[in-house]
């Protein structure tokens, strides 16, 4: 040991025995000696790693699938949004920041539709971990002109 931990100690030592009192709870049982007591405290070391368990992984598989949105800036915002002739929602439901489109990537079939306006589809292909932007200004109808009717989605076979 150094010479000033000595000196520490030493120290230490003097003002516990100086810091010692007596004190008096109940006289008729005589005197009580209060001697403070120190320990050394080590600081806390937490590892949320420690435990009686062995560490494991997911116990089932954990697949990361692209992220394909298609947001829509369409004037009317009351217009029924289909995809691949599935009904989607309206205009309205997927323009802003946090309100988008989730679709499969690949190649869809866009179509807004509006009683009153010009039905209006259009071919995208939405690539993978990306977003597709339609800007669209839906036309309104001209006197006695029909809209196109709402599309009707395509069937698929079972066989796979």
């Amino acid at each position: 040991m150094g010479a000033v931990s000595k000196y520490v100690i030493a120290l230490t030592a003097v003002l516990t025995l100086a810091a010692a009192t007596t004190a008096n709870a109940q006289p008729r049982r005589g005197p009580v000696v209060v001697v403070p007591r120190g320990g050394i405290v080590q600081p806390f070391f937490y590892d949320p790693f420690w435990g009686p368990w062995p560490s494991y992984g997911y116990g089932y598989p954990y697949v990361v699938r692209p992220q394909t949105e298609i947001r829509t800036h369409v004037t009317p915002k009351d217009a029924d949004v289909y995809v691949d002739g599935y009904y989607a929602g309206r205009a309205a439901d997927f323009d802003g920041v946090f309100k988008k489109l989730h679709v499969v990537p690949g190649g869809h079939a866009i179509t807004l539709y509006m009683p009153g306006f010009r039905t209006t589809t259009q071919e995208v292909y939405v690539r993978p971990d990306s977003t597709f932007k339609m800007d669209v200004t839906m036309a309104p109808l001209a006197n006695g002109e029909a809209s196109a009717p709402v599309p009707v989605p395509a069937r698929r076979s079972r066989r796979g």
